[in-house]
């Protein structure tokens, strides 16, 4: 268990340190944590749309052609 901590606690201070650096920089007044977070969130809300639309197409078109 000791040698388990000894490998996380680094990495657990890492993203903390990344976590208030992203946070506290920013891009044109903008904080550059809510742009990931706004770029994340849009990418997955158009995977999402993308899929279930190409799901609904194909089974239109396997309706259409039986």
């Amino acid at each position: 268990m000791e040698l388990m901590n000894w490998i996380i606690k680094p990495f657990d201070k890492f993203m903390i340190w990344l976590g208030s650096t992203v946070f506290n920089t920013t891009v044109f007044g903008i904080k550059l944590g809510y742009i990931v977070i706004y770029v994340g969130t849009i990418y997955m809300v158009f995977t999402l749309v993308d899929a279930v639309y190409d799901k609904g197409f194909d089974a239109g078109v396997e309706s259409i052609t039986k």
